[in-house]
């Protein structure tokens, strides 16, 4: 129950509302609630066993992102969520990480190329194990350290807000197959890092990228 969660016990440092904003979206994209469906605060507050006002703050916050929308009469529903959105958020990330690549290239030191090859064998450990959510997790990991590395913050502002509804799409929808699918060429993104092939590795990012959601 979310009343057992306090900010602080986040594993990603996540507020109450966050935490809400998170189990909404994934009901989205796990299509529990489709489009038009009305969205009642106090619903879910019962369901999450919380007040009401951690609840209006997390819609608040999806309907900034344009994934719910308050209607006159309505009340709040959910906008459509397709494919094609999730096929745009991909895209931007995959760009994201390009320019991440680009800016970093003078910037990865004897130590962050330790940090990067330490979790890229924790991600390739979790998928010789077939642990999907694991695995999500190690991925993450890595390219959020190619991230760090490039040193923009406007970069790791979009980065995450990209991140938080593909993160969600792959909890929701992966299985181990799509995780063997998109292994091999993230490999190979990370090996052209490690080798300081740059170029190549930009190249590559597309080749995962599209493994992931197809």
């Amino acid at each position: 129950m979310f009343n057992t969660f306090e900010p602080s016990d986040s594993p990603f440092g996540e507020s109450l509302p966050q935490q809400i904003y998170r189990y909404i979206l994934k009901k989205i994209i796990a299509r529990e609630l489709n489009a038009g469906d009305k969205i009642v605060e106090e619903e879910i507050a019962k369901e999450l066993n919380t007040s009401r006002a951690p609840v209006r703050e997390a819609l608040y916050l999806l309907q900034v992102e344009g994934i719910v929308e308050r209607l006159p009469r309505r009340g709040t529903i959910v906008k459509p969520f397709t494919q094609t959105e999730i096929e745009d958020y991909n895209s931007m990330m995959a760009e994201l990480l390009r320019v991440a690549v680009m800016y970093g290239q003078q910037r990865w030191t004897p130590e962050y190329m330790q940090s990067l090859k330490q979790y890229a064998a924790d991600a390739d450990a979790a998928c010789e194990q077939g642990n999907v959510r694991e695995y999500e997790m190690k991925a993450e990991r890595v390219l959020r350290h190619v991230v760090v590395v490039a040193s923009n913050a406007a970069l790791a502002k979009f980065y995450e807000k990209a991140t938080l509804i593909l993160n969600i799409f792959v909890e929701v929808r992966w299985t181990e197959a799509k995780m063997k699918e998109f292994h091999p060429p993230f490999k190979q993104f990370v090996s052209a890092i490690l080798a300081g092939e740059f170029e190549q590795a930009q190249s590559a990012i597309y080749a995962f990228m599209t493994a992931g959601i197809r």
